[in-house]
């Protein structure tokens, strides 16, 4: 009985929880490509610090970098697809356990938008495939889904000529399942994240986001819950805006 007291105090617990500030920025450029076939392109650019378990600074390491271009379909009312590629430079941070790795991923995307009296609402599926070694060198091909729910709301613009247009007070939660190999990761679960940002124009063609994100992701290992948290930013610009810029899509996150 004394050893199997011993050997309980000692093991580790099956799952555990950190804490880590980060912070996301983000750079998007729309254009048209063939309006009469209502097609258009994008490209982003995003750069992600973080801190560690022990430094709360989220600007004390370089996290990852990412080029992402994009094709999206808006000949159907309130729908929008999306078709991508990424590529995801990983950046080793020994204090947190990430690895160095370049990551590259295709990505299928469908987002509807419902109308509300100030505001609209919208759901999105996204289906991803990551194509990556992992830190044993090994290739790993992993499918993900991800599914998420917004709401944006239309600020009053009172003042005959304010500093910035069409504001936005918007929010979000998504989660993102993945599905692995059992030898490299034997659960499904993989982040749940949630956003609240601000958003506005500067001009009729340059708008920006502002806000904090949280998010919970599971490790590979299957019992480590590690917390992102911290601040976002967000540049758009649109060559031809048609619409108010709510940024439904903005791909800011952690993981």
């Amino acid at each position: 009985m004394a050893h199997s007291e011993l050997w309980a105090q000692a093991a580790p617990p099956p799952n555990t929880m950190g804490f880590i500030p980060a912070s996301i920025s983000e750079i998007d450029v729309a254009f048209p490509i063939y309006s009469k076939w209502h097609i258009s392109g994008q490209a982003d650019v995003q750069f992600v610090t973080q801190g560690s378990y022990i430094d709360k600074n989220p600007f004390a390491y370089g996290q990852r970098f990412v080029f992402r271009p994009w094709l999206m379909y808006s000949g159907f009312k309130n729908l929008k697809l999306w078709a991508g590629y990424e590529t995801n430079h990983k950046y080793e941070v020994k204090e947190a356990g990430n690895y160095e790795t370049l990551e590259q991923r295709v990505i299928f995307m469908g987002s509807i938008a419902q109308k509300l009296p100030k505001g609209t609402m919208f759901q999105q599926l996204r289906f991803e495939t990551k194509f990556f070694d992992d830190r044993n060198g090994v290739h790993q091909t992993v499918p993900r889904l991800r599914a998420r729910f917004g709401v944006n709301h239309f600020l009053r613009q009172e003042r005959p000529h304010p500093i910035f247009q069409d504001a936005n007070i918007s929010y979000y939660a998504e989660l993102m399942l993945k599905f692995a190999s059992d030898d490299y990761a034997p659960n499904n679960f993989d982040i749940f994240r949630m956003s609240v940002y601000y958003s506005a124009g500067i001009t009729k063609n340059l708008h920006f986001l502002t806000g904090i994100i949280a998010q919970m992701q599971l490790r590979t290992n299957g019992n480590q819950f590690d917390v992102y948290y911290g601040p976002t930013l967000a540049l758009k610009y649109t060559i031809k805006p048609k619409e108010r810029e709510t940024f439904d899509n903005v791909s800011g996150g952690a993981d």
